[in-house]
């Protein structure tokens, strides 16, 4: 019961604090860095950035970035490496936070995630296209990767930033407004 009141304050803190930006649909999967995501001007088919935060491994490493943003409409979410690390799995969700794959106590099913992938040897970007985002509209995400560590072979759990999922895990999801 505390984990659900404190899930609730978390998402109502967030809802409060979302400015209104985007939603998306689902496309294609690109490997590797060809956009700019640091342009934030509407129109013209430039980017808007809705999101840019830390890929947190292991819990309090931070292993690279986690984006996005929102291209004619459609929402790009990359995954984006420190040069000591790879990624190997990635599960997306974005969504209605009643459409989030749970089991029984909470948990996410990342194996249930609508966008998902495993990466060749050597990859420290996968960028996915998913859903299409209205002005006025929010939408959750939940960004989970396998990365591991080249310097060490360590491998661990990642997840975009954000409030905690639920359950008893350390998932963590963040909201994205247009």
């Amino acid at each position: 019961m505390k984990s659900k009141i404190t899930l609730l304050f978390f998402l109502s803190a967030l809802m409060i604090s979302c400015s209104k930006e985007a939603n998306v649909d689902q496309e294609a999967i690109k490997d590797g860095n060809d956009m700019d995501t640091r342009r934030d001007e509407p129109g013209g088919g430039e980017p808007i950035v809705l999101y840019d935060d830390l890929l947190l491994a292991g819990q309090h490493i931070e292993s690279g970035t986690i984006s996005a943003v929102l291209v004619e409409g459609v929402i790009e979410v990359t995954y984006n490496t420190n040069s000591d690390w790879e990624i190997e799995e990635t599960h997306l969700f974005v969504g209605d936070l009643s459409d989030l794959p749970t089991n029984g106590g909470g948990n996410p099913k990342i194996g249930r995630f609508p966008y998902k992938g495993n990466h060749a040897s050597g990859t420290s970007t996968v960028t996915y296209s998913t859903i299409e985002l209205q002005q006025g509209e929010c939408v959750y995400v939940a960004a989970h990767a396998v990365v591991t560590n080249v310097n060490t072979g360590q491998t661990e759990t990642a997840w975009g930033n954000g409030v905690p999922i639920g359950g008893n895990s350390w998932a963590m999801m963040f909201e994205v407004c247009y």
